[in-house]
C-alpha cells in the first residue's frame, strides 16, 4: 500500500469545508488555539470513491478502506482474495460432517517496531462480544497479536508489508490423531464445478470425489508402506512426500501414479521437503546427513535443492533459487520473494529458514558457504551464521525475529467472522 501523505490534504474543496472539528480546542500559553481536525469522510464524493476502488494496490487495501466508515463499505466490495470459501463433507464413517476451508496465507513485516515487540495473530472482521473493543477508525482492520508468556496486542495492518503466500486448505471439525493435512484439485481448470480431495491420514491417503460424495482408500502399495509426510497440488496433479523420501505423482483421476525419486545420495541419510513457488516450479529441499561409521553425523547437516522438470519426469539439481527465500516449517512451506524486503533488514534471496528446530535459535541456509571444514563440499547449502533468527512461536502462527532491526512473522492462519 502507497505511504500515507503528509503535505497538504488533496481532498474536494467543497468537502473540505464540511470537514467536522473536534469538539474541544486547546489554549495555549500564547493564546493560540490549537484545533484537531476530525475528516468526516463519509462526505468524499461518490464518484471520487470509484475512481479510489478501481486504483488499489492490494486486498489488504480495501480492507483498510472499508474500515472507515459504513458508506465506503458499500462501495469497497471485500475483497475475494481474502473469503474463506468452505465446502461441507461427511466425515468417514458417514455420521457427521466436517468443514473444509481455503484459508489464504499472508507474511506481515511490521515496518518499524521498538527492540523489544513482535507480534502475531489472526485477523478478524470483528471480534466476539465478550471480546469486543472500541477502535478508533480508520484502524479498525487490525492484527491481534498473541505471543506466549505475554498480553494479546492491536497492530494496525497499514504499519505492515504484506506478502500474499497463497492459500492451504484444511479440514475444520477433524480432531482425529491420525490427520496430516488435505488438498483440493478441481476438475474443471477454470474452478468451479466437480472437485476431488486427498486426504493424508498418515498411513493412509482417502480420496473424495464431489461426483460420488464419499470416501475410498487410495492404495500406495507395494510403491511404498511408509507415512505420508505432505501433499500438495502442481499443475493439475497431486504430490505426496513419504517420510522415506519418496515422492509420488497422481493425476486426478488416479489413473496412475508417477514416481519421482530423489538422486542417490552415496553414504548419507536424508529427510525431505516439497516447496512449490508459484504455479510453475516445484523444488525439492533435501537435508542430507553425512554417515561416519554408520552413524550419522547431525553436525554436518547440509542441503541439496532439485527442481522438477515436469516433461521429462525428474529431479534436476539447482544451486540458486533467485530471489526467493523458502520458509519451511511443521504446517508446510511456503515460497517468497526478498526483493521487497529493505537493504540490510537480514532477509535475502537465494536462502532456506527452518522453523520447526527443537532449539528457537538458527540460521538461514546459504549456497556454498565455507564452513572451515575441509571434509565438507561447498556444492551444498550449509548454515550462514551472518543473521542470528530467534523463533518467537511456532502454533498457530509462526513468529521470528531476525538480528535486531527486522521484525516478520508469517500467518499460518487468517481468520474472518
Amino acid at each position: 500500500m502507497t505511504e500515507p501523505a503528509t503535505s497538504t490534504s488533496s481532498l474536494p474543496s467543497d468537502s473540505v469545508s464540511k470537514l467536522s472539528l473536534s469538539p474541544s480546542a486547546k489554549m495555549t500559553t500564547t493564546n493560540e488555539i490549537t484545533l484537531s481536525v476530525v475528516p468526516d469522510w463519509s462526505l468524499l464524493p461518490v464518484e471520487l470513491l470509484h475512481i479510489i476502488s478501481k486504483n488499489l494496490d492490494d486486498c489488504f487495501d480495501a480492507l483498510h478502506a472499508r474500515s472507515v466508515c459504513t458508506l465506503w463499505r458499500s462501495i469497497f466490495p471485500f475483497p475475494s482474495h481474502l473469503s474463506r470459501l468452505s465446502y461441507s463433507l461427511p466425515t468417514l464413517d458417514n455420521k457427521g460432517s466436517w468443514s473444509l476451508e481455503r484459508i489464504p496465507l499472508f507474511l506481515f513485516r511490521p515496518r518499524a517496531l521498538a527492540a523489544s515487540e513482535y507480534f502475531l495473530g489472526g485477523i478478524r472482521r470483528y471480534e466476539e462480544p465478550e471480546e469486543e473493543e472500541e477502535l478508533p477508525s480508520p484502524i479498525q482492520c487490525s492484527v491481534k497479536v498473541k505471543i506466549p508468556e505475554s498480553d494479546p496486542k492491536l497492530m494496525k495492518m497499514n504499519d505492515c508489508q504484506i506478502f500474499p503466500l497463497g492459500h492451504q486448505y484444511r479440514m475444520i471439525g477433524c480432531n482425529a490423531k491420525e490427520y496430516r493435512n488435505v488438498v483440493v484439485l478441481p476438475l474443471n481448470q477454470e474452478g468451479g464445478g466437480d472437485f476431488v480431495v486427498l486426504l493424508n491420514f498418515t498411513k493412509v491417503l482417502l480420496v473424495y470425489r464431489s461426483t460420488e460424495m464419499r470416501w475410498r482408500r487410495l492404495h500406495t502399495q507395494p510403491f511404498t508402506t511408509a507415512t505420508c509426510e505432505e501433499l500438495f497440488t502442481f499443475r493439475g496433479k497431486f504430490y505426496a512426500i513419504f517420510i522415506s523420501g519418496d515422492v509420488f505423482a497422481f493425476d486426478p483421476h488416479f489413473l496412475g501414479l508417477t514416481t519421482l525419486k530423489p538422486l542417490e545420495l552415496p553414504n548419507c541419510g536424508s529427510c525431505n521437503d516439497l516447496v512449490q513457488s508459484g504455479d510453475d516450479e516445484l523444488f525439492l529441499v533435501e537435508k542430507i546427513i553425512p554417515r561416519n561409521d554408520d552413524v550419522l553425523d547431525f553436525n554436518r547437516l547440509a542441503l541439496r535443492v532439485c527442481r522438477l522438470d515436469v516433461e521429462a519426469g525428474q529431479w534436476v539439481v539447482v544451486t540458486d533459487i533467485g530471489d526467493r527465500v523458502f520458509i519451511i516449517g511443521e504446517f508446510g512451506s511456503v515460497s517468497c520473494s526478498a526483493k521487497e524486503f529493505p537493504e540490510g533488514c537480514g532477509v535475502s534471496g537465494n536462502s532456506i529458514l527452518y522453523t520447526h528446530k527443537p532449539w528457537n535459535e538458527t540460521y538461514f541456509y546459504k549456497y556454498g558457504v565455507d564452513t572451515g571444514r575441509e571434509e565438507d563440499d561447498l556444492n551444498c547449502w550449509w548454515y550462514s551464521r551472518e543473521n542470528l533468527v530467534t523463533i518467537l512461536s511456532t502454533y498457530p502462527v509462526v513468529a521470528l525475529r531476525v538480528e535486531r532491526y527486522v521484525y516478520f512473522f508469517y500467518l499460518q492462519h487468517i481468520f474472518f467472522c
